[in-house]
């Protein structure tokens, strides 16, 4: 397939949409073709939520139903049965943080990674540029988000634990940034690969569960060794979720070289997610 739409007749100067293989070894990113289609991708973001909540009976109520129930299944579990303590601060609005963060991700990916697949009519009969789709998938879990962090910060200052400038100011837009980039580079990875590989999916769904127990989501990286604390780093979702907690319940800032390592991660795997999607995007409307 050498086009994927013909020029309309009578028209002058107008050809086909090219669809070939780039024939560098390192085709170019485009992140700027993100953000020439930002209204498309939030067309797509707005109908994925409007479909999320259609038919739902509590509706968006779910954005806090969910992170208040996650929070205090890990309230009841690791700091009462288990005695995890988090510094003497709320460890319900610690769990909080954890639990939004972690829905964020695990959604996105989750939804992202199909997000090619789920488009597959749009992918064959439209010309649009196919990253809109998996990146649309970073925005509607962006409202559990947002209500798990303000719940959080409520009950942070609810129980007199207070805020911190720096955090508010620098930890919690630092780890929201640290937390998108984070998703995005697995999404754009595995939405391509789902398209080849539906079983990739499952890889992903594995992979999840196996990420949930080794990110500090109901424990702090502080019950850890310097060492131990240091390779957890290497998780994006360690750094991120450092972040966000001393914007919305006032912990300590954590450690720059922790966040440097988190960050370095998370721009690796979007550098390679990114890549290995502009490789094969001229193949998704053929075998899709």
């Amino acid at each position: 397939m050498t086009g994927i739409r013909p020029s309309r007749p009578g028209a002058e100067g107008v050809g086909w949409i090219d669809n070939s293989a780039s024939t560098s070894r390192l085709p170019p990113l485009n992140l700027r073709e993100v953000w020439s289609n930002r209204e498309l991708i939030r067309f797509f973001a707005i109908r994925d939520i409007k479909v999320r909540y259609k038919q739902a009976f509590l509706g968006i109520a779910w954005a806090g139903l969910r992170p208040l129930l996650g929070a205090l299944t890990f309230t009841l579990v690791f700091n009462r049965i288990a005695t995890i303590d988090v510094g003497g601060r709320s460890y319900f609005a610690f769990a909080l943080v954890g639990f939004s963060a972690w829905t964020y991700f695990s959604t996105a990916i989750t939804t992202g990674t199909t997000s090619l697949v789920a488009n597959a009519d749009l992918l064959t009969k439209v010309a649009f540029p196919k990253v809109v789709a998996p990146a649309s998938s970073l925005i509607p879990p962006m409202i559990d988000l947002t209500v798990g962090a303000t719940l959080a910060m409520v009950v942070a200052v609810a129980v007199g634990d207070g805020l911190s400038a720096a955090g508010l100011l620098v930890g919690l837009p630092l780890g929201v940034v640290l937390l998108v980039v984070a998703a995005a580079g697995p999404i754009s990875f595995f939405s391509a690969a789902v398209v080849k590989y539906r079983d990739a999916a499952e890889v992903v769904g594995f992979g999840l569960y196996l990420l949930l127990f080794i990110s500090p989501i109901a424990y702090p990286p502080e019950l850890l060794s310097d060492h131990w604390q240091t390779i957890l780093h290497l998780n994006p979702l360690a750094g991120a979720l450092g972040l966000l907690r001393s914007g919305l319940t006032g912990s300590d800032l954590p450690g720059a070289h922790h966040v440097a390592l988190s960050a370095l991660t998370a721009g690796v795997f979007f550098f390679v997610g990114l890549l290995h999607f502009r490789r094969h995007e001229h193949e998704f409307a053929d075998i899709v």
